[in-house]
């Protein structure tokens, strides 16, 4: 074998590897295991104190990367409180809180919304009186008696500001929550409890024989208010996706006039939808119902 005079330990590897591999070999363990402790002694130490894996064992993944959490916000969260779900009902005077722009979850999971959010409200038409009553025959005893629920007709609370009021007195809100849109509720189809009419459209109408003689008659004469069952949505530009379900008493307000008294008010879910549809469904000639209750 001839020698080379200039010293390098990578020459010196190489002549270690060429005399072993003429040298009778007891067993490859061997000659691996004298490698891999020469290659070692010339790594940075960082990199020979890694861990070098055996040809029979694959690769170790190397570890995911850290998940960055993002930063909580149930500490701007300002839960609704107990039994409060929106949509919210306030009574006496009658305002529903649609929702706030902004909800969250609070800390204990909690449905809520944020702090500084602002919210839209509804009322509801003729709760402060002058509701327009219009008639077809005698006075007494009419064929048929209209009870005009238009959106114009004045409620109560008649601002958005005496709304805001109501709502902040009963849920206590922040007072950087505020109340940024206050809607009238629109009719779209109505039901008298007591008596058989029922159709669509803003004006809950008296035509029946019992509804003249018992309805009218006691609403006339003797100031007997008339149940009533009304649905629809806040008459809003958008929309919204909730139909409301409203009972109700039309109060007599003078002779030519009628006052609406809210008894309570609530969101509809499916199957009240659909059970209002049908009972819908059954006015001759048969109206566009699926308008008003499919969402």
């Amino acid at each position: 074998m001839k020698w080379i005079s200039t010293w390098s330990p990578h020459l010196l590897v190489i002549g270690i590897l060429s005399a072993c591999s003429t040298a009778p070999q007891s067993s490859n363990t061997e000659v691996k295991a004298s490698s891999t402790a020469v290659l070692k002694a010339q790594m940075p130490p960082e990199v020979a104190s890694t861990p070098v894996p055996s040809a029979s064992e694959p690769a170790a993944p190397p570890p995911p990367p850290a998940a960055s959490v993002p930063k909580s916000e149930s500490q701007n969260c300002v839960g609704f409180g107990p039994n409060v779900k929106m949509p919210y009902f306030v009574a006496k005077p009658s305002v529903m809180l649609i929702n706030f722009l902004k909800t969250c979850t609070t800390a204990a999971g909690e449905p809520g919304f944020t702090k500084g959010s602002s919210w839209t409200a509804m009322g509801f038409p003729c709760t402060l009186g002058r509701g327009r009553i219009d008639k077809r025959g005698s006075d007494n005893t009419p064929s048929l008696v209209h009870f005009v629920l238009q959106t114009s007709c004045p409620m109560e609370p008649a601002t958005a500001e005496e709304a805001e009021k109501v709502v902040r007195q009963r849920l206590r809100m922040p007072d950087d929550s505020r109340l940024i849109a206050y809607y009238p509720f629109s009719v779209q189809y109505w039901e008298f409890v007591q008596f058989p009419e029922k159709d669509t459209g803003p004006s809950p109408t008296l035509y029946s024989a019992p509804g003249i003689s018992q309805g009218w008659q006691k609403f006339a004469n003797k100031n007997e208010p008339i149940r009533v069952k009304l649905y629809g949505r806040e008459n809003a530009w958008e929309r919204g996706k909730e139909l409301f379900e409203v009972e109700a008493l039309l109060q007599p307000d003078g002779r030519s006039f009628f006052k609406l008294q809210i008894v309570q008010a609530k969101a509809m879910n499916s199957d009240e939808k659909t059970a209002a549809l049908g009972r819908c469904d059954e006015i001759k000639p048969k109206p566009n119902c699926a308008e008003i209750f499919n969402d």
